[in-house]
């Protein structure tokens, strides 16, 4: 083996140290696509069995890092159409829509083209407004259509996707809305039998993939001349699918080919990270299997870029599956191509050595550091056991998270019932999803089990709330339904459980599911998640290490949620917090912001703060003077002892209260102050300073 050899095989081995180091390991990419298909898994069932929701692109695949954080990929599938590109597939009394396909249209772009619902024909009218007639006398459905659900949501348009505003500490996610389509074109059939050199994909790979189907997303080519009508062809499932089928080398060069890019401003917004992907997979097809291995970790990225290289100086990058469809037709200017040649040719020439210069997560620093032989410390720099902790920690976050979401998604559909009613609605919601148990796999099923405890809490305290309006009491079967649902995080069931105890006056009951909360809330590991506002900001190292010992879903014992009650459990909520449903005047609930500012219509708190106020509401009724006084000094150490608290302005306005309880008016006027000084609108801080005041 040759010196030249050998020195490229030590710099593989030392740069593929470091992408794991940084999280692109084979650990840390297998729990980024469990974390990604358990989010979709909650989406499946909270849509009653029917995935209506994708989440594509690098999170999901587990290709990316903390440095390059790339965005989150959502589409969304609209189910209500059939879009078919045979006449056979043809269903009575649906909208049916034919994928059109002829010289006017681009490869890998069609039209849609309206068919009666009676018989299988061709539609003559046009029904509203999202349809037009073409030159030819069809019928076609517009591709404008699906961008007015996101624009009603204040999301902005970008080519096919809609970016939502971004809250502090959440990545910026775009969102596709999308029509599926059950089989695949003609053109992309024609992948099935395509030979590959490197016997990659494999025959029941190819097969699976197509199982996948398509979707059609609203995009017009930049080639066809045609202007609010055409449809891409999006093989997104399908591609995933094969992504992941790929093994750790191949994400590795993968990851350094968008950091490499993402590092010279001459291929931003020229260069896109799916085309990228694009060059992996054609050169994963074009060679052999045992070509890829990890001393060959700079050959292997070395090849990719040459093949880069080559689509760029040809303007022809094929998509993989349609390779007729040119994904750079239109998307570089002479000038442009000739400057990214340049770089790209550069660094080609370099042999790996271009990467020492790489900033984005320290990597150009983190391989000199493999090299030398004296310890070099940064303390920007995370280790590899630091780095998978927060990773791991991060996951499991946004996953908790999700959870909430996508439960205030499915309560708020009942928001302002009528209490009978929703229970009613939500017990035969929850039986639907129970229903799904036995068809789902063990992802899915994992997602049944969180949502439906959450929905036993939330049912046991209505039927709670109802009673003690009617009858003064809690019947059995609201204590049963509650404690169904104890498992959903470390506190904040357990809590709405010691709330309706405390409703009914059964102090001593309360006192002890308090003190068992206090007990098992370790605040070195238990991190606050919250899904009304912003994300955590911060990691708590307890946690972060429960989350890496762990799996990335099993996250019930390490978070605590903040507690939500709606209205129809009204008849349970603490007086300190009822004030909380009406936080708004008229005028600024004109204002709100349908996605965002959803949460305002519940009473919502912390769950650490609203353990202490319970406390300290129980004590006092039980006459324990100093139990009493030492939980109100915890309610006002809290804000500064836990800084991930979300509601700050309740928790002050929770503190005014007690204070206006202990006949300390100066103290309440402050932290009502001080409430106002988090959230001036919005905010019931300013009833109760008027109270006060009065």
């Amino acid at each position: 083996m040759s010196s030249i050899q050998r020195n490229k095989e030590q710099l593989s081995l030392r740069i593929s140290e470091v992408l794991d180091d940084i999280g692109v390991s084979d650990e840390m990419i297998q729990k980024r696509r469990q974390a990604a298909l358990f989010i979709e898994s909650i989406f499946h069932v909270l849509d009653n069995g029917k995935t209506t929701k994708y989440l594509f692109g690098s999170q999901s695949e587990g290709t990316t890092t903390e440095g390059i954080n790339s965005d989150d990929d959502v589409l969304f599938c609209l189910p209500d159409f059939i879009v078919i590109n045979d006449w056979s597939h043809w269903k009575q009394r649906e909208v049916n829509l034919l994928m059109v396909q002829d010289q006017t249209t681009a490869p890998g772009y069609c039209l849609l083209q309206l068919l009666r619902s009676d018989v299988p024909l061709a539609a003559e009218y046009v029904p509203n407004d999202t349809y037009c007639i073409d030159d030819k006398g069809r019928v076609i459905k517009k591709n404008t259509a699906l961008h007015q659900m996101f624009a009603r949501f204040g999301m902005v348009q970008h080519g096919p996707a809609a970016m939502s505003p971004m809250r502090p500490g959440q990545r910026e996610t775009d969102f596709v809305s999308a029509l599926p389509c059950l089989q695949w074109p003609t053109e992309a059939r024609r992948w099935l039998t395509r030979d590959n050199v490197g016997r990659w994909p494999t025959a029941p790979l190819k097969s699976e993939s197509e199982n996948c189907g398509c979707f059609l997303v609203p995009a017009d080519s930049t080639i066809s001349g045609l202007v609010g009508v055409e449809w891409r062809i999006s093989t997104t499932l399908a591609e995933r699918h094969l992504m992941f089928s790929l093994n750790t080398i191949h994400m590795k060069c993968y990851v350094m080919m968008k950091v490499l890019l993402k590092s010279y401003d001459v291929f931003h917004d020229v260069i896109s990270s799916y085309m990228c992907k694009t060059v992996l997979l054609h050169c994963v097809e074009n060679t052999m299997v045992d070509f890829w291995q990890e001393r060959n970790l700079i050959t292997c990225f070395d090849k990719l870029l040459c093949v880069l290289y080559n689509f760029i100086a040809h303007v022809q990058c094929p998509h993989f599956i349609i390779p007729e469809n040119n994904l750079m037709a239109g998307k570089i200017l002479p000038l442009q191509q000739q400057r990214l040649l340049e770089v790209l040719a550069r660094i080609i020439r370099s042999e790996g050595r271009m990467l020492l210069d790489i900033q984005i997560d320290n990597i150009g620093e983190r391989i000199r550091q493999k090299f030398s032989r004296l310890p070099v410390f940064n303390p920007y720099i995370k280790s590899r056991l630091v780095m998978h902790r927060f990773v791991s920690g991060q996951l499991s976050v946004n996953s908790a998270r999700l959870i909430i979401d996508g439960i205030e998604t499915y309560l708020n559909i009942y928001n302002g019932n009528c209490c009978e009613n929703t229970i009613k609605q939500i017990v035969c919601s929850y039986g639907d999803i129970r229903k799904l148990y036995p068809q789902l796999n063990n992802i899915q099923k994992k997602s049944v089990s969180y949502l439906s405890q959450y929905l036993c809490t939330t049912i046991g305290s209505m039927i709670a709330s109802y009673y003690i309006s009617k009858h003064g009491r809690i019947p059995n079967i609201a204590i049963e339904w509650l404690q169904s649902g104890l498992n959903t995080d470390v506190s904040s069931s357990l809590l709405k459980l010691a709330t309706v105890y405390y409703s009914v006056g059964k102090l001593n009951v309360t006192e002890d599911i308090l003190t068992r909360i206090d007990q098992t809330y370790d605040r070195n590991v238990v991190v606050p998640v919250c899904g009304c506002k912003e994300i955590c900001l911060l990691h708590k190292e307890g946690f972060d290490i429960a989350a890496n010992n762990g799996q990335v879903n099993d996250f019930r014992k390490i978070v605590s949620y903040c507690v939500r009650f709606m209205y129809q459990e009204v008849n349970n909520v603490p007086l300190e917090l009822r004030q909380e449903f009406f936080r708004s005047s008229q005028e600024e609930i004109q204002r709100r912001r349908p996605v965002f500012d959803r949460w305002m219509n519940y009473a919502v708190v912390d769950s650490l703060p609203y353990l202490y106020l319970l406390q300290y509401k129980v004590y006092n009724s039980l006459g324990k003077n100093e139990e009493k006084m030492r939980a109100l000094q915890k309610l006002k150490n809290v804000m500064n002892e836990e800084p991930r608290i979300q509601h700050e302005e309740t928790v002050y306005n929770l503190l005014g209260q007690c204070m206006e309880h202990e006949n300390l008016p100066n103290d309440a006027f402050h932290y009502y102050e001080r409430s106002l000084q988090v959230r001036h609108q919005h905010n019931a801080a300013n009833f109760y300073m008027a109270r006060l005041l009065s």
